[in-house]
């Protein structure tokens, strides 16, 4: 068994006892703090998967604006944008979007965008799941200006989907939705596709 003293001095030395660096050891984080630019070999034990389980086409309407100064508490908030529909489909699971949630983006000061969508879903065997999806913009690339990488939280009853509850999950927001997908029915409407991955 190693002695706390043992795990002390791996911890000072950064290598561990079959003589491998040992990943946020003492020594990397003295090189952080020195400043020295030394390339980070980091090599995780247990890296995570993703899997694909379900795709949600989510209908809004125009965006409705908060106020002619939209400065909040916790930054600036420009508009809400409602959900009034929309479609989903999955690993065991389908149904509708449930109108009546909302998108309530918000710059912070430092220029960083929060997203905050919260909603719900009615699966087609009449079971409904709250969804609340955070998370950031990122810069866009492949022809896209923005992108999004969200955290979606999933409250679902016993039963058959309680799996949602089970798991970590990470989405993508993709816009505008591919053509064979969108559900918008006027101008006046618009869709997001949300693709959410189990993280195994």
């Amino acid at each position: 068994m190693t002695s706390r003293r043992d795990f002390l001095g791996v911890l000072a030395t950064g290598v561990a006892a079959a003589g491998t660096p040992l990943v946020g050891s003492a020594s990397a984080t003295a090189t952080a703090v020195t400043g020295a630019a030394k390339p980070w070999a980091g090599r995780g034990l247990d890296v995570p998967g993703l899997e694909l389980v379900m795709q949600l086409v989510v209908t809004c309407s125009a965006p409705e604006r908060m106020g002619p100064t939209a400065n909040s508490k916790d930054g600036l908030r420009e508009d809400v944008w409602p959900i009034v529909g929309g479609r989903f489909v999955g690993r065991n699971i389908s149904g509708v979007v449930i109108p009546g949630g909302g998108d309530f983006p918000m710059v912070r000061p430092d220029g960083v965008t929060i997203i905050d969508a919260l909603y719900r879903l009615r699966t087609d065997d009449g079971v409904t799941i709250i969804i609340h999806n955070k998370g950031l913009e990122y810069a866009g690339n492949e022809g896209h200006t923005e992108r999004y990488r969200l955290v979606p939280e999933f409250t679902a009853p016993v039963g058959k989907h309680d799996w949602l509850n089970r798991s970590v999950f990470l989405s993508t927001l993709v816009y505008p939705v591919p053509a064979a997908m969108a559900l918008a029915r006027s101008p006046a409407e618009n869709d997001r596709l949300i693709e959410v991955y189990r993280v195994t």
